[in-house]
């Protein structure tokens, strides 16, 4: 009882936050994933899987504060032969990344960006942007950027 309450008074966010808290001290989240950053990066970060199942993290890529990532969402290098070199990937804060995309390369993506389910990322993306789309291209323009609302949609 006290629990529907809580979940009640704080919504998907407090739901997503609690499963990710959960996943960082099960071992299930070493077992589905490939996550070269380190798990207590993502930790510290307040990075949250809302279904953490398939999803690849190369080791330097650079995530900002409190991202959300789905399932099978691919972050690393387009260099396979020498990735310890390679150019990975900067993301900025408040980042959602939806099912099934790929962000790939030397990419800086700024903050309050939705990244469409199935995109693939191989350009620079500006803040406060919804992009989509294979290569992804900027759809809309976020105007109202809060921050705390993490039910943005599009």
């Amino acid at each position: 009882m006290r629990l529907l309450r809580l979940v009640k008074a704080f919504g998907k966010f407090f739901i997503g936050s609690i499963l990710s808290i959960y996943c960082y001290s099960n071992i299930r989240v070493y077992l589905c994933n490939h996550l070269n950053i380190g798990i207590w990066t993502l930790y510290k970060k307040r990075t949250i899987f809302h279904h953490p199942i398939g999803i690849v993290i190369g080791f330097k890529v650079q995530l900002g504060f409190n991202c959300q990532i789905f399932q099978n969402v691919t972050i690393g290098t387009k260099d396979t032969q020498n990735f310890k070199e390679g150019k990975y990937p900067k993301i900025g804060n408040n980042v959602i990344i939806y099912p099934n995309s790929i962000i790939i390369g030397d990419v800086n993506i700024g903050d309050n960006v939705i990244i469409g389910a199935g995109s693939i990322v191989l350009n620079d993306i500006p803040p406060n942007v919804v992009v989509a789309g294979s290569p992804a291209k900027v759809k809309k323009k976020i105007k109202d950027v809060n921050t705390s609302n993490c039910n943005t949609s599009f």
